[in-house]
């Protein structure tokens, strides 16, 4: 099946969303039918012919929204004011007893926040059993970022018996694909072995982010990482555990029922997810109702709100 002009478009609606126009490759990467860069060029090529898309600076974006290009341009040095934060507390995190995985997600991760303050979205992977007393030491580097003006924001964290997502949707499938991940590079790998059904949505999207990744704790984070896990490995830190997933369940059980989102969050002994915004579900329906509005073979026009 050839890809048409609608279909190169998608993914430029998509990231439109979030205020971020995209390079050939990066549409490429993104696009939801397999195909040939050579032809999504040509593809895109039509698509300024007839005035649908612009292109400025190797970036593309909708015909009404060339004001993006520099916004994503002031956005990426926002970005790389934000990663060595993200570095230096994702090591301390991942020095934590238990951890096995860091990584960062949300618009940082396609170096997309929208000030120099914006929060820094983590997922972490931790041990089955010791989810809880992970998440308390967690909250406690949270604090202590805040009390430093970094807004850390572990807003998902999961055993290593829940690898595999659940959410089976472009949706979960984009931000599977551009979470950056900063330690365990072999957690890493499974996730993303286990999440293959990913390559559904986005055909092209099987590169492993690795970058940014390195196993390597200093002498003091591995001290404390291997004293932790020696201390708290067993019937103590079973005891710890059970009282705190107790205690903290409870509690954001009763704040879920609190926000009406009881539907859009999960706490159990092996994930804490705490999407109060259900911000995925909203993605997806303003995605779908401006699918719609582009839907229209004679050009795509942006409706403002």
């Amino acid at each position: 099946m050839q890809p048409s002009v609608q279909d190169v478009l998608k993914p430029l609606i998509y990231a439109d969303i979030f205020d971020y126009p995209l390079t050939l490759t990066e549409i490429y990467h993104f696009l939801e039918i397999p195909t040939t860069l050579e032809i999504v060029q040509n593809l895109l090529h039509q698509a300024i012919t007839e005035q649908r898309i612009i292109s400025i600076n190797n970036f593309f974006c909708l015909a009404n929204r060339a004001h993006l290009v520099a916004k994503r341009q002031e956005r990426w040095h926002l970005a790389q004011t934000l990663w060595p934060q993200a570095h230096h507390y994702g090591r301390w995190l991942a020095s934590l007893p238990f951890v096995v995985m860091v990584a960062v997600t949300g618009s940082l991760a396609v170096n997309n926040p929208r000030s120099s303050q914006d929060d820094i979205d983590y997922l972490i992977v931790t041990r089955p059993g010791r989810l809880w007393l992970c998440r308390a030491w967690i909250i406690m580097w949270v604090r202590y970022g805040r009390c430093r003006g970094v807004e850390l924001c572990p807003n998902y964290i999961l055993t290593e018996n829940v690898l595999h997502f659940t959410d089976h949707n472009l949706y979960a499938a984009r931000e599977l694909l551009q979470m950056v991940p900063l330690y365990g590079q072999s957690t890493y790998q499974t996730m993303r072995a286990l999440n293959h059904w990913a390559v559904n949505f986005l055909p092209h999207g099987q590169k492993l982010n690795l970058d940014q990744l390195s196993d390597q704790l200093s002498p003091t984070q591995q001290w404390s990482k291997q004293w932790g896990e020696f201390a708290l490995g067993g019937g103590l830190g079973n005891f710890i555990e059970k009282i705190l997933q107790k205690i903290q369940i409870s509690k954001h059980t009763r704040l879920a029922a609190k926000y009406g989102a009881t539907d859009k969050v999960t706490f159990t002994t092996d994930e804490c997810k705490g999407h109060y915004n259900s911000h995925g579900n909203k993605t997806m329906q303003i995605y779908q109702q401006h699918l719609q509005d582009y839907h229209n073979e004679n050009g795509i026009t942006r409706k403002n709100g």
